[in-house]
């Protein structure tokens, strides 16, 4: 019985360090840190910005439940500007209080969650890219189909086909749409995805290595965009697309790339999220992100790590040859 009480006493103490391990932060520690704040939308947003006025640290410090004079005192804040700046973000629905707690209702994936969600996205990240080689084959046929392939071919463009075409940013809304199936987070008149995300400065690419893209230019006719993962102040120059070599798809292949690829592979990968929808929801759970947002919004952030991990491993087995500089810049056609 003395055993059985001191395994007991091992395990509560097991499960108490293990609850609290993201919770010994102090607000010199977040000072110290980096914080990048990533938004998912079209054209909509919060109305104020959070990388401003040491917002991000504010909701971070909550976050860990640092007490709010420490905080104030930290960051050097009159009552009048912590007043300020709360009623702020609670119009923005990006902060709740009940009675003296606050607590933040936007993702915030520090090291700890990161680390954690990295690891956890293997097992969904290899069954895509498995799936992915076996869709090479049918993937390869549309580019052929396309007018680029007479100039450019499928291993120059397979970064940006089997990552940025059929995993991100011409297939996220379908997974809003069929997996998660609910509009994004209703904030003071505007729907978005907000999360702030530590990062550890660990190499020279995005927190976690995580592939993005971002629109560089844009005019009625055509868009010009870049997709990769070092889209950072380190990599000078990544957003002057004007000195840069740009593979221009017309309407007939932004059709292709925008439509048909995607579409190609859609159903395999609805298949897959579904089959570990439980396990997506226990961490959701686990990790405790059903305190801040709806597991809607905490999957959309969680994909970028999945499909970043299903990229690397394309890479790593060579299915995927990375573009000079890790960067692909790219033209579509915008009316097609």
């Amino acid at each position: 019985m003395k055993t059985l009480k001191s395994l007991i006493t091992v395990l509560a103490v097991l499960i108490l360090a293990s609850c609290s391990a993201d919770n010994n932060k102090t607000v010199d520690d977040i000072l110290n840190s980096t914080y990048r704040v990533y938004h998912i939308s079209g054209y909509e947003g919060p109305n104020i910005d959070i990388n401003k006025d040491s917002l991000a640290q504010f909701l971070t410090a909550l976050h860990y439940n640092i007490p709010l004079s420490e905080i104030e005192s930290a960051l050097e804040w009159s009552p009048e500007a912590t007043e300020r700046n709360t009623d702020a973000l609670i119009k923005n629905k990006l902060l709740t209080k009940t009675g003296d707690y606050y607590q933040p209702t936007l993702g915030i994936i520090t090291l700890e969650r990161g680390n954690v969600l990295k690891e956890k996205a293997q097992k969904a990240a290899n069954e895509i890219a498995d799936s992915i080689y076996k869709w090479l084959p049918e993937i390869k046929k549309i580019h052929n189909e396309s007018n680029i392939s007479q100039n450019h071919d499928f291993r120059e463009l397979s970064l940006f086909y089997l990552s940025n075409v059929i995993l991100d940013n011409f297939q996220i809304q379908r997974v809003e749409e069929e997996f998660l199936n609910q509009e994004r987070p209703l904030r003071n008149g505007a729907r978005y995805y907000l999360a702030i995300v530590e990062d550890n400065l660990a190499g020279n690419t995005e927190p976690y290595g995580i592939y993005g893209n971002r629109g560089l230019f844009w005019s009625d006719t055509i868009g010009i965009s870049v997709y990769g993962n070092k889209r950072t102040e380190s990599n000078v120059g990544w957003d002057n697309y004007e000195d840069k070599s740009i593979h221009v798809f017309d309407e007939h292949d932004t059709q292709l790339i925008t439509q048909k690829m995607p579409d190609l592979f859609f159903p395999t990968l609805l298949d897959i999220l579904e089959k570990n929808r439980t396990d997506f929801e226990a961490t959701y759970h686990e990790l405790n992100f059903d305190k801040e947002i709806s597991f809607e919004e905490f999957f959309i952030f969680w994909y970028h790590w999945i499909y970043t991990e299903a990229t690397d491993i394309l890479i790593a087995k060579e299915i995927i040859q990375k573009p000079q500089n890790d960067m692909f810049y790219y033209q579509i056609a915008v009316n097609f």
